[in-house]
């Protein structure tokens, strides 16, 4: 049965914290949704969807032991990851290296982030680190219909680390984390061939789980699902 789902989302272009309401209906059948209790919304999404999605959800595939324990190898001691993997969309100019290169992919264009907490010890003298390592992934279909995604990039954020050790700080993570974008290509690539039979003529994403039924409430910025048709 298809199903007509409205998003609300806390943020401008499809960010943060978002509500959502999904509505079966009968083939070919009106729908529509009625439900004024959404909060402070700054944008909206509604999507009318076909009983044939095949939905995968993100976070429990990364993190798979043989993710976490690649992804763990990517930054050495004294730092360390102290969550579970998220992925969740970002529109592309809010991606941090954005401004490198405007034109890569359109404004709102939605990728993958796929990251991670991380603590970094340091000595007496200095303040102790907390932060997050993105990695950012693009998901597409080929000419012949077939499932593929890259990693496009990498980011990563802190505070912490002073008054003196942010240089060593940086160092450390700017040794590691761009190799990641190669471990995670190796993860993604692993995944990808239990596709690679079949085609498709359709890919998008989805908050969440993408639930077919009933209400809900899930951060956008870290939990989606990609969705197919074929």
């Amino acid at each position: 049965m298809p199903v007509l789902t409205n998003y609300w989302f806390e943020k401008t272009d499809f960010r943060g914290n978002t509500e959502f309401l999904s509505q079966p209906h009968c083939a070919g059948c009106w729908a529509w949704i009625n439900w004024s209790d959404i909060g402070s919304t700054r944008s909206t999404l509604v999507w009318d969807r076909s009983d044939a999605e095949i939905i995968v959800d993100l976070p429990p595939i990364m993190n798979a032991q043989d993710v976490l324990a690649a992804v763990d190898a990517i930054i050495t001691s004294p730092a360390s990851r102290t969550s579970d993997l998220k992925a969740g969309w970002i529109p592309w100019r809010y991606v941090p290296y954005y401004g490198s290169a405007p034109g890569r992919h359109g404004d709102l264009d939605l990728l993958i982030r796929v990251f991670f907490n991380f603590h970094v010890s340091t000595p007496w003298y200095c303040s102790d680190a907390d932060g997050d390592i993105s990695y950012y992934v693009v998901p597409y279909l080929d000419g012949s219909g077939h499932l593929g995604a890259y990693v496009d990039g990498w980011s990563y954020h802190y505070d912490g680390g002073g008054p003196f050790c942010t240089g060593s700080i940086n160092d450390k993570l700017n040794a590691g984390v761009p190799g990641g974008m190669g471990t995670l290509q190796m993860m993604l690539d692993t995944r990808l061939a239990f596709f690679a039979a079949f085609t498709f003529s359709t890919l998008y994403l989805l908050p969440g789980s993408a639930d077919k039924s009933g209400v809900g409430n899930v951060n956008v910025d870290e939990h989606v699902s990609l969705v197919l048709l074929r």
